[in-house]
């Protein structure tokens, strides 16, 4: 019976794919086999980068999903579409389709853009971009919209993530991102992308459908981001939630100073509140050529909070230095405040891994940063400036890692923590220091080993290494790191690099935790809770959770709040488990965020309360937990908790079905099909 039904699923997927070859065929779209391509790895959710076997020429893959002839009619329809508009230079072009090996999963081959988003070459570039080049790339994005408009093309996401570079030129993707003007409300529900380039009248008006005027409005906020190189509202509001409210209300960015008057009068027009008092694209493409070279020549301020642009003449820093038996003093060209901020932050970074779990870790420092009102974005310029910033390289390819005063760029971080790994351990005994000589070279060292074998066990910014991984925890714990001696338990109990042990795993959390690893205590609860090593014992399991919690634990916080709540270890009382996930809660740890709301919709002991449940699945969806961002949305089309708002309820669910939450999608078609 078995082997039938695996006949008939392997018959039925052969027929599917001679059905969507044929219609590939019939349309005169090339079909390469996937063997055709080598060297592929993925860049982005669904897209590969990889190249041709025979020409070398590097393309992309975006992955698309057909799972019956709707989907592939829509394919179809895209493609053509795509034919008619990438006649354009500017916009990618379209080779073909491929299917993966021994997958249903077919693939679009596009070109490759080498110079990433249009964020990512600002973040990158813009020190060294002058007024002409800045005009240019304007130029650029506002000729290749005229040609969507004259073809009655809405794109209706132009953000500077979507807008790609090719050896610095424009490449726009428009496949499966552009729709008529004709289409209805569906369009809506489907373009919640960026909010910072969101016209504000989705925001008023729920009956407004996609209109040109629209991408406009987009375009302004692009035009002003390539004026001053950061992204639009950059770290001004605290939620997504506030950033609407304002930008509906009329909140812009400040010019930056240098602009030139004309190219700033352009983009404040662009982004005129109302829509019909906006140029339309072939206005603003006039007023772009008008600007003449004599304006052009009063260029652009770089920002004070942009950071560097960190190149590898920085990352090859002059390792010679930190040989040196009297190394130069950090921070020689930093104010005494940036120093001493800088210094505490080391200090509070490198005391993190042996009380966080990785998920936390982050969301920390941010909150520290915040808690103490600075920039992030200047910290990092500060951080990368300093002459002796290799004294702190861990910290940088964190920054780098996490975004934070960023984007996110693993290459980088994977670098800075490489050059911290690298450097020698030493022995200097002098320092009037409040951070020691030694403290800053031999703790920098252990943070960069130690983030270095995540990257390789992760395999983020290289290839995944698992035995790579653990033999640098193994070195770490040899030289005395507490917490590589936690993550080599880690790695026991997962057969990571190394051969699965549960009872060395065990050994291993112990001498962590008796070293003061208080992560290594709550996981050695972990051990006794579910048996690992050990014969399972609730109670001991609870007993290490809330010592490890009582000294800062955040997850095993969490673990305390489930213990009370199931019963685990200690009696079932659901008031506790509440104010343990509240503690975790409250330090940012999304999961507590989620249940938290959770009790205070059920109730349970403590009594419902609409307002409080809102407001924690609110602030765990921000923290990008997929099941919040679905009863966030819920919550805003049910008037639970908070005013009835669709247009919120629409963007939440977005979120979640994006993040692949099925009922989002369910209720998503609910609410387009009760409006229509």
């Amino acid at each position: 019976m078995y082997h039938e039904k695996t006949n008939e699923k392997e018959w039925e997927t052969w027929m599917d794919n001679l059905i969507v070859e044929d219609a590939i065929k019939k349309e005169n779209i090339p079909f390469y086999q996937h063997s055709e391509f080598e060297n592929i790895k993925l860049i982005s959710r669904n897209v590969y980068e990889a190249s041709f076997k025979t020409s070398r020429k590097n393309i992309a893959l975006k992955c698309v999903s057909l799972n019956d002839k709707f989907t592939l009619d829509n394919l179809i329809i895209e493609i053509k579409k795509h034919r008619k508009l990438e006649i354009h230079d500017s916009i990618l072009k379209l080779y073909g389709i491929t299917q993966q090996e021994n997958t249903n999963n077919y693939m679009v081959i596009f070109e490759y853009a080498n110079n990433g988003s249009l964020r990512q070459y600002l973040k990158t570039n813009f020190p060294k971009l002058d007024w002409n080049a800045k005009l240019n790339l304007a130029e650029q994005i506002a000729n290749i919209l005229m040609h969507l408009h004259s073809n009655d093309i809405i794109y209706g996401r132009l953000n500077s993530e979507n807008i790609l570079i090719n050896n610095g030129n424009i490449k726009l993707n428009v496949f499966g991102m552009t729709k008529t003007v004709s289409d209805s409300l569906r369009f809506l529900t489907n373009t919640f992308g960026s909010i910072q380039y969101m016209d504000p009248q989705y925001l008023e008006l729920f009956n407004v459908t996609g209109k040109k005027s629209s991408d406009i409005f987009g375009l302004g906020i692009i035009l002003w981001e390539i004026s001053s190189g950061n992204p639009p509202f950059e770290m001004e509001f605290s939620s997504n939630i506030d950033l609407l409210n304002n930008i509906a209300k009329g909140k812009r960015d400040m010019a930056i100073s240098g602009t030139s008057q004309k190219y700033e009068e352009i983009y404040t027009d662009c982004w005129n509140h109302n829509g019909n008092s906006r140029p339309d694209i072939s206005q603003v493409v006039k007023n772009l050529s008008e600007i003449i070279i004599s304006d052009a020549k009063v260029e652009f301020e770089t920002p004070q909070l942009r950071p560097y642009n960190v190149t590898d003449e920085i990352i090859t820093v002059q390792l010679e230095k930190s040989k040196k038996s009297k190394p130069d003093p950090p921070f020689v060209y930093a104010s005494a405040e940036a120093v001493m901020f800088i210094q505490d932050l080391f200090e509070f970074f490198i005391d993190i891994p042996a009380k966080q779990i990785l998920e936390m870790q982050p969301t920390i420092i941010k909150n520290y940063i915040r808690e103490h009102k600075k920039n992030s974005t200047k910290i990092l310029y500060e951080m990368i400036r300093y002459q002796s910033h290799y004294w702190f390289t861990s910290l940088i390819g964190f920054f780098y890692q996490h975004g934070i005063g960023t984007v996110v760029d693993n290459q980088l971080a994977f670098k800075f923590f490489n050059l911290a790994a690298a450097n020698e351990i030493i022995d200097t005994k002098n320092s009037s220091s409040n951070l020691s000589i030694s403290k800053f070279y031999n703790i920098n060292k252990e943070m960069g080993n130690i983030y270095l074998a995540h990257m390789y066990l992760d395999g983020i910014g290289i290839e995944k290494d698992l035995k790579k991984g653990f033999q640098i925890y193994s070195k770490a714990a040899d030289v005395g790191s507490h917490i590589a001696l936690n993550c080599m338990a880690f790695c026991y109990q997962n057969g990571f690099g190394v051969q699965k042990c549960d009872k060395k795993a065990l050994e291993l959390y112990l001498k962590s935790a008796k070293k003061g690893n208080i992560l290594a205590q709550s996981n050695f609860g972990w051990c006794y809770e579910n048996g690992i090593g050990i014969t399972i014992d609730q109670c001991k399991g609870f007993q290490c959770y809330i010592r490890s919690a009582r000294a800062g634990n955040i997850n095993a916080m969490y673990n305390v709040g489930c213990c009370y709540y199931c019963g685990i270890g200690v009696g079932k009382y659901e008031r506790e488990s509440l104010r343990w996930y509240l503690k975790a809660a409250e330090k940012g740890y999304s999961m507590a965020q989620y249940y938290s709301g959770e009790c205070y919709e059920m109730g349970y002991e403590i009594g419902r309360d609409e307002v409080k449940a809102f407001e924690w699945y609110k602030k765990a969806a921000e923290n990008d937990h997929t099941d919040s961002q679905y009863r966030l949305g819920k919550c805003f089309y049910d008037g639970y908790g908070t005013k009835k708002d669709i247009i919120n309820a629409i963007h939440w669910l977005n979120k979640a079905k994006e993040n692949g939450n099925i009922y989002a999608n369910e209720l998503l078609e609910e609410i387009t099909s009760n409006v229509m």
